[in-house]
Formats: C-alpha cells, structure tokens, sequence
C-alpha cells in the first residue's frame, strides 16, 4: 500500500464521516487487465462499494473524473472486473462517453451496436450488450454513437434503459465523460444512484476537484467517494481539505 493511500485512509478514519472519502487509490490498467499492483486496490474499491451497497442498496452507478485524462476508464473497468471476479456480480460495464470512448478496444470487443441504438430504439437492449469473456461481466459499448448522441440523456428512454438492464444485473456501471467539460455529465449524474469521482495525482487541480463536486451535488448526484489514480508519494492538503478529510 502506497504512502499517500495510507496517509488519506487516517485522515477518512478521523474525518467523521462528512462528505465524500477516498475509496482507494488506484494504478494504471492496460487493456482491460490489471498488473498485479493494482489488483489489491481494485480489491479493496470494490469491498467498499459491497458495503456501501450492504448499508443502502443501489444498482446504478456512474464513474467520472473532473476533466479529461484522469483515468476514468481504466478505474470502470477495474471495478467492473473485480465487482464480477471477487464480488461474483452479474455487471453490466457501460460507455457512456461518446466523445471518446476506450471500452471496446479495451475488452475487445465489436463497438457496431450499443448505448447510442439502445438508447434511440424502442425495444430490448440485450442486442446492444456483448460479453467480455471476464465471468459475470459484460459490456455496452457507445455503439454508433456520436457527439449529437449526448443529447439522448436527455430522453424518456434513458431511465427506462436503467430499469430494462437491472433486471438482468446486480450492478451497472457507467464510463462517464468528464464532469466540467460537457453538461451531459451532469444529466446522466442526476439518473444513476451513485457517482464515483476519479482523481489523478500530481494532475488534477484543486479548483476542478471542488467544482466538479459541487456542480455533481447541485444536480442531485450522490457522491459515493473519491479513487486516486495513479498515486503519488504524499498525500496534497488540498486534495484533504476539499473532501472534508
């Protein structure tokens, strides 16, 4: 375990429980699959969201980060992995950033169909979902989505989507765009029952992190906690104070 993960669980362990905590600190993934570094923090971010599960039940979570190039991706998809390896969930992994999406390349798998048809047909999503080959997980790709395709979180069809997929799942996890950069962020936020913010040390800047809490909170998200990604050697004050640790 890392220096900094260690010094920001004490620092959770004394904050008293106010606002989002650090669930963990996460490494870098290539291609779907974790290094053998990472599998103990992917491990214990997923224990966490068990519990927090086991404390107040969900289905739909959201993973995003503040701005571009903080690792969102490679944190959905280790979750996703765990929550069905060790976790033993039926997970359904969605892209849901269409502007650029890193999934299928990710997991292999054909990109043809996804979120875009699904959320513009008006039948079953199971033609949208491909398997991964990892037990227990599949994945919705983007599909044909495009740019333009944002604007369908806005529709009628994307909760109903939700409710179509969770029938068949214990767990869905959405592979979010940023939050500051698009709008879109924020409506998918205000669908899904958790969100799950991704920080990358050494990159993501104080003022972003607060922003981006907030606009999450004033959209009526429910912040679950903070990853670290990629983790540095100490622990910034600032990444502290503005969580409430």
């Amino acid at each position: 375990m890392s220096r900094v993960f260690q010094a920001l669980e004490r620092a959770e362990r004394t904050r008293g429980g106010n606002g989002p905590g650090i669930l963990a600190a996460a490494g870098v993934s290539v291609n779907g699959r974790r290094g053998s570094a990472d599998v103990g923090e992917y491990e214990r971010l997923g224990s966490k969201i068990l519990h927090a599960r086991s404390a107040s039940p969900f289905t739909t979570l959201m993973v995003a980060s503040p701005d571009h190039g903080e690792g969102t991706s490679t944190v959905a998809a280790g979750l996703a992995r765990t929550l069905a390896e060790r976790g033993r969930l039926r997970v359904l992994l969605v892209d849901a950033n269409f502007r650029s999406p890193a999934l299928s390349e990710m997991f292999h798998v054909d990109a043809s169909a996804g979120l875009a048809d699904a959320l513009s047909g008006t039948g079953e999503p199971e033609p949208a979902i491909a398997e991964t080959g990892v037990p227990g997980l599949r994945l919705m790709t983007v599909g044909g989505g495009t740019d333009a395709s944002a604007r369908l979180f806005l529709g009628a069809r994307l909760p109903q989507l939700m409710e179509q997929v969770g029938r068949s799942s214990d767990i869905v996890v959405f592979d979010a765009p940023p939050v500051l950069p698009y709008a879109d962020t924020l409506t998918l936020a205000s669908k899904v029952e958790r969100v799950i913010l991704v920080t990358r040390a050494g990159r993501t800047q104080r003022g972003h992190l607060e922003r981006a809490k907030d606009e999450l909170e004033k959209s009526g998200a429910t912040i679950l906690g903070v990853v670290l990604n990629r983790k540095a050697s100490h622990a910034p004050p600032w990444l502290q104070r503005c969580l409430n640790l």
